[in-house]
């Protein structure tokens, strides 16, 4: 044999092998490319027709970038028009049924049960071909996939479970499926796809478990798809059963029975290659929407994607995005050449539990701003993940602490660090400071925008950096934000690192009060009214599933407290029930707040970012000792509790950094929607309280301003016609001292020199 023979042979023979032992695990990584490629494709050639129906509505509202306004106005308008009961005509064979117009109403978030002032969900509950004696299953499947959608009520309810409990007593009891005489894989792929939706009702899991069992074993195929002698392969059939399965949890990305020479259902599809433009709309529908399907449950995602009372449109973007984040790190910690295999199994074993715990979260949420927000931060987590060297941990001296992303070592001391440090203690005594209680961060809450701001690229705030202006918005519209960082930049600001929840962009801001404050209420709000135009929803529970109830715009609730719930908060009702706490569709009307809680005026908790020159605590002092000057370090604390020792051994309320003068001199400002008032620096005699600030600076600039009370119960009304509302409500006057606000009032805070004095109008 010659040697170019030889070496042809030999390559051909490793090649094969290697196609035998690793090529599973490479068309699974290229069929889920081709799944993600075939749903874009699919998404597009949708959006490109002219006419959109209720089919196209729900693959459009659960795709990666959602349903324009346009597009869900174009869906809208055949829905109501084709649909006979919506048009008061006769039913076009055509047009979109009360099944499909239920489903696809909900994707567009409208309510089915009260569209153009009519009840589509009490026209399915109702179907005549389901009270005859013996309805076709295809019926029964349909109307309780419409009526699983969403909670419609005591009706609703006990149609569903009528329905239920007809389909399980429609199946085959000795072939554990649905059948018929003309074919068994579509009957029993329907049944399953409606049954999904019904899991806790009673037979349900056993049911289904039992037919996928039976699908499994004696209809799967080695080329992916489902049939046997009697039953004959179809590709809408094919399209049929992967979305069942998909909605029933299986993973139709892999082989069902294990074998290496099955192929995934999920690649027989893509080889029927239904998503083209030559494909029927019927086909393109269906097989775009399976994928889409197959894709969420991949992700993370459980029961059927088009269960919009379970499964929020937003729910498979926001799992398709951590999902695709946690892919690129992996593959980034598998190129990694310089790592062990055993290091970088453990870094990706981190992926994975954070992947998981993130996908809970995500399918507990049911606001699209709480999904976001826990995506986001997810996908933080996924991209710290570092690969450790393990080797270097264990030969390292000292203690190695672990936490979810990074291993840090902790060196013991040489003796010779030992000794200087042993040294420095005999020559300089220190008197140990005394510890002061951080304010609460910020990290991980939600906050919206009260008037305009803008994102920087780095913590220097320049034009150039500049990536994104937020004009100021309606209280409905304002832009929210999850806080990632806080932080002081270089100019000596308190800003935050913040992340869009609309667009995902993140970047830099200003966090004063004046910009941003808490988006969600979680204070003791006991009454709140309806600000959304579209009105709000009652909830059996926090996780806002269960509707009870639909509240209209300015409806007064009574609330019984504030529920955390990730980052963000519910409103538990006297009744029992839960709203959302978002301050951009409820407004607090009246409020009881904590003794000692520091709160804006909307009642939410103050997260106060680190001063550059001050710091503030409840009570405390700082003293340090030198061997040849013994001073004292003022700590800049801004209660009218805390006190400093100077050298002399006198106190002072609030003391700055000169504490022998007479006077003190401070800033103050006045900011209303945005804009700035007044400002100035004023010098007042010691012992002076920020009200008697405002006032000289009222006299300097010929402001207006009304105050009542005086000392501790000082509040200033209004500034310049700026006033406050009735009492109970929020809107008014906060001031804060260098960025956080006292526990005091105005008329009794005693300031210190160089303190920066604010004042913002809270609508």
């Amino acid at each position: 044999m010659k040697k170019k023979q030889f070496i042809y042979w030999v390559s051909l023979v490793v090649g094969m092998f290697l196609v035998f032992v690793g090529g599973e695990a490479f068309a699974q990584a290229d069929t889920a490319a081709d799944v993600d490629s075939a749903i874009t494709t699919g998404v597009k050639l949708t959006a490109q027709k002219d006419t959109l129906d209720a089919w196209d509505a729900m693959i459009l509202a659960t795709s990666d970038n959602g349903i324009t306004d346009a597009q869900a106005q174009n869906a809208y308008q055949d829905i109501i028009t084709t649909n006979g009961f919506l048009s008061g005509t006769v039913q076009d064979p055509s047009g979109v049924s009360d099944v499909a117009g239920v489903i696809g109403l909900r994707a567009l978030g409208k309510d089915p049960a009260n569209v153009e002032k009519k009840d589509l969900v009490g026209q399915v509950i109702n179907d005549p071909l389901a009270k005859i004696a013996k309805p076709s299953l295809y019926t029964l499947v349909n109307d309780l996939e419409a009526l699983s959608t969403g909670s419609y009520g005591k009706a609703s309810e006990t149609a569903r479970a009528t329905l239920t409990k007809q389909i399980l007593a429609d199946r085959d009891p000795a072939a554990g499926i649905w059948t018929s005489s003309w074919g068994n894989v579509d009957l029993t792929a329907r049944a399953i796809q409606a049954l999904s939706m019904n899991m806790d009702q009673p037979g349900v899991p056993a049911a289904i478990q039992k037919a996928v069992s039976v699908i499994e074993n004696d209809y799967y195929q080695q080329n992916g798809g489902f049939g046997n002698q009697t039953n004959k392969e179809d590709q809408y059939n094919n399209i049929t059963m992967v979305n069942a399965l998909a909605a029933a949890g299986v993973d139709v990305y892999t082989s069902l029975n294990g074998k290496s020479d099955y192929q995934a259902p999920v690649q027989r599809l893509l080889d029927q290659k239904d998503i083209s433009a030559d494909s029927n709309s019927m086909l393109l529908q269906q097989a775009t929407y399976t994928l889409e399907q197959a894709k969420f449950t991949k992700d993370g995602g459980q029961g059927w994607i088009f269960n919009f009372g379970e499964n929020p449109t937003f729910r498979a973007r926001e799992l398709a995005k951590l999902n695709a984040a946690a892919t690129t790190k992996r593959q980034a910690i598998n190129n990694d050449s310089q790592s062990s295999a055993t290091d970088k199994a453990t870094a990706i074993s981190t992926i994975n539990q954070t992947l998981e715990n993130y996908i809970t979260k995500i399918n507990a949420d049911t606001t699209d701003e709480a999904a976001i927000a826990d995506r986001a931060v997810g996908v933080a987590e996924i991209n710290n993940v570092k690969v450790v060297d393990s080797s270097a941990a264990s030969s390292s001296s000292g203690t190695t602490i672990t936490n979810n992303y990074t291993t840090i070592i902790n060196s013991a001391p040489s003796s010779s660090s030992s000794s200087v440090a042993s040294s420095s203690s005999s020559a300089v005594p220190v008197t140990k400071p005394t510890t002061t209680k951080k304010a609460k961060s910020a990290k991980g809450s939600v906050v919206y925008a009260l008037t305009t701001v803008k994102l920087y690229k780095s913590t220097d705030f320049n034009k150039r950096q500049l990536t994104k202006i937020y004009k100021k918005q309606a209280r409905i519209n304002r832009p929210m934000f999850l806080v990632l960082k806080q932080t002081t930049n270089q100019q000596g600001y308190a800003i935050y690192r913040v992340r869009d929840l609309r667009s995902g962009k993140t970047g830099y801001m200003l966090s004063a009060a004046k910009y941003l404050t808490g988006a969600y209420y979680s204070a003791k709000v006991t009454r709140v009214k309806v600000l959304n135009p579209k009105g709000i929803n009652e909830y059996s529970n926090r996780q806002l599933s269960g509707r009870k109830k639909h509240v209209k715009k300015n409806r007064s609730l009574n609330v019984e407290k504030v529920v955390d719930y990730g980052h963000t908060s519910r409103l538990q009702l006297t009744n029992g029930r839960y709203v959302s706490a978002n301050k951009r569709l409820v407004l607090a009307t009246k409020i009881a707040k904590t003794s000692g809680q520091n709160t804006d005026a909307a009642g939410t908790p103050v997260a106060t970012a680190p001063s550059p020159t001050t710091s503030t605590s409840s009570s405390s002092s700082t003293t340090t000792t030198t061997p040849s000057v013994p001073t004292t370090t003022p700590t800049g604390s801004n209660n009218a509790s805390s006190s400093s020792t100077n050298t002399s051994g006198t106190t002072n309320d609030n003391s700055g950094t000169n504490t022998n003068a007479t006077t003190e001199t401070v800033t103050v400002s006045v900011n209303a929607n945005g804009s700035v008032l007044a400002s100035g620096s004023i010098t007042l005699a010691k012992g002076a309280t920020a009200l008697d600030a405002l006032n000289a600076l009222a006299s300097q600039h010929n402001m207006s301003i009304t105050t009542v009370g005086s000392g501790i119960t000082a509040y200033v009304k209004g500034i310049n016609g700026y006033n406050a509302g009735p009492a109970g409500t929020m809107t008014g006057w906060l001031y804060s001292i260098n960025g956080n606000q006292p526990n005091t009032s105005i008329g009794a805070y005693v300031v210190a020199n160089g303190d920066r004095i604010s004042l913002n109008y809270n609508k």
